[in-house]
């Protein structure tokens, strides 16, 4: 599979990363995305929530890290202190390589992924 990368992205802001994303995509679909531009990437965020699909097994593309997949989104019955109410839940899968970092850096880094979602807040602020 090719996907686009995007070169740089730890060190952009959210409008950057926006930015970047929207000219690879545009690119990729276009047709004029180079095969630099689809095979350099080293993690790859892949959101099958927008196909309906809650969950999946995903497998690594060489030479990639790591990937991390995004399902539905969608309200489910959750216990918050003790009482049942409707949250809007997702499933986060991400699957590494184990010979690139360890379970106890992925498992921080998805916890860090999940704390974003729950508090957008915290990661749409800039520094």
């Amino acid at each position: 599979m090719l996907v686009p990368a995007i070169r740089g992205a730890h060190a952009m802001d959210l409008a950057g990363l926006h930015t970047a994303i929207t000219r690879a995509v545009a690119a990729a679909r276009a047709g004029t995305a180079t095969p630099g531009d689809l095979t350099s990437g080293s993690f790859t965020l892949n959101n099958y929530g927008m196909l309906g699909v809650d969950g999946s097994a995903a497998i690594i593309n060489h030479p990639e890290a790591a990937i991390l997949g995004v399902g539905r989104m969608f309200p489910r019955p959750w216990v918050v202190d003790g009482a049942v109410v409707p949250r809007r839940i997702t499933q986060l899968s991400l699957v590494f390589d184990h010979r690139v970092c360890d379970g106890d850096t992925a498992g921080g880094f998805l916890r860090a992924v999940a704390d974003g979602i729950e508090t957008p807040a915290t990661v749409l602020t800039e520094p």
